[in-house]
């Protein structure tokens, strides 16, 4: 009997022991620590002024000017891929930037080694042709314009002038020589079609190689031939939407043309930015006919004689608000924002957006990367990059501006600049009205 109750204790004692019922089930196991990640970064050298933009992957880096180091906003796991580039390069013909040990893959450590270097560039103003020596022939290698203003350039180079005064479409060739592609040719015989041409004032050129002027209150159409038809308005002075033939303008200055074939039209004294579909109906898209520098949608905004237009590949259209010394954008809604310069008498220069000054820019040109190129009465040409920083590509301000010498940048003048297209290898032409010359711009 003592051995079965000594038993039955060391049973019960091991019962009492076990891990069975509602008690704790143990310790909670630590969390596992994140992996480690790494920063990718590097140095500059010689970004003088306007800034750039770096991205990798989904980060996107503004550098200011005169930065000298970099460190991009994510970090990263090893083994993940990075590219370091250049999304927006400082302002054209100021500078080049390039990056070297941009690209690579992630170890076990920052990566440091990135290194970006940039270079000053320069523009070299030289004049392809023209001159204001009444006693030449508008035509030939020393040609003579009369108000040379809008311009378009060719698949092949050829740069095509709205020679106003002239009331013709003149053709200049990348040697210079001129000829007269529509219109009467001064001090030669003309049909009567010639003589109708008029004052030309802008040109534009589309995809399919036709172009489209304006002058005379109308809007034409020239076809790669050379025929002359008429896509909206009247010789009379008016304001009027809707079909071609119905609509009207008032000294309409500027026109561009998109990817699609929609005419943008700047129609400077009736203070508005008209739209052309390729059926030919006219519509307003900006501004209510009121002189102003008022921001906002469609009609509410305001304009002071806006001469030039350009648009770009999302179909943002940029104004050259002339006497306002505005550049505007018109977003595909028509909502009106003031995207560089601000109204104001004093000179602030180059700088950011707003804060820098233009004095009356008449023309825009974009290239393919958003980046703008404006002439301006006042003398310069200048460069806006997509973040709105301007810069000064050549010419001066004042009398010591007002001429005809060519050479690089600041050392260039102009007289009253008043049209300005680009060609396929980034060139600029410009068309210099009061001197009668077609000048060209190259980086060097």
């Amino acid at each position: 009997m003592r051995k079965r109750f000594s038993s039955g204790v060391i049973l019960l004692g091991l019962a009492g022991c076990g891990g069975g019922g509602d008690g704790p089930t143990g310790v909670t196991a630590p969390p596992t620590p994140a992996p480690p990640t790494y920063t990718v970064a590097g140095s500059i050298a010689g970004l003088k002024s306007g800034g750039m933009t770096l991205a990798s992957g989904p980060d996107k880096l503004a550098i200011p000017a005169a930065a000298t180091s970099f460190t991009l906003p994510t970090a990263l796991l090893a083994g993940t891929a990075y590219d370091v580039r250049i999304s927006d390069q400082p302002p054209r013909f100021t500078q080049q930037c390039v990056v070297a040990n941009g690209s690579g893959t992630i170890g076990s450590a920052n990566v440091s080694n990135v290194a970006i270097t940039c270079t000053s560039q320069t523009a070299l103003v030289s004049t392809l042709a023209g001159n204001n020596n009444p006693t030449k022939q508008p035509t030939g290698p020393a040609a003579i314009f009369n108000e040379p203003q809008g311009l378009a350039v060719d698949a092949n180079g050829n740069v095509f002038v709205a020679d106003r005064k002239y009331g013709r479409i003149a053709m200049v060739t990348p040697s210079g020589t001129v000829s007269t592609f529509v219109g009467a040719t001064p001090g030669q015989a003309a049909t009567e079609a010639e003589l109708a041409f008029g004052y030309a004032d802008d040109i534009a050129r589309d995809q399919a190689g036709n172009f489209y002027v304006v002058g005379k209150h109308m809007v034409r159409k020239i076809s790669k031939e050379g025929v002359v038809t008429t896509v909206a308005g009247a010789d009379e002075i008016g304001f009027a939407d809707g079909p071609g033939a119905q609509a009207r303008f008032n000294t309409p200055l500027g026109i561009a043309v998109d990817s699609a074939g929609n005419l943008y039209v700047a129609d400077t004294l009736n203070l508005r930015i008209r739209k052309i579909t390729p059926a030919g109906v006219v519509s307003t898209i900006a501004g209510g006919g009121a002189r102003g520098a008022a921001d906002g949608a469609a009609a509410q905004a305001s304009f002071n004689n806006p001469y030039g237009v350009a648009v770009d590949k999302a179909g943002n259209v940029f104004v050259a608000d002339t006497l306002n010394g505005l550049i505007r954008k018109v977003a595909p809604d028509g909502a009106v924002t003031t995207f560089a310069g601000h109204v104001a008498d004093t000179d602030a220069g180059d700088g950011p957006g707003v804060k820098a000054t233009l004095k009356q820019p008449a023309d825009i040109a974009i290239d393919g990367d958003g980046n703008l190129y404006v002439a301006e009465l006042g003398g310069k040409v200048r460069t806006i990059t997509p973040s709105a920083y301007v810069s000064t590509i050549a010419g001066q301000y004042g009398l010591n501006g007002f001429g005809t010498t060519d050479g690089v940048g600041s050392i260039a003048t102009f007289r009253t600049p008043h049209g300005i297209a680009l060609d396929a290898a980034g060139n600029l032409y410009i068309g210099d009205a009061g001197s009668g010359r077609i000048r060209k711009i190259i980086q060097q």
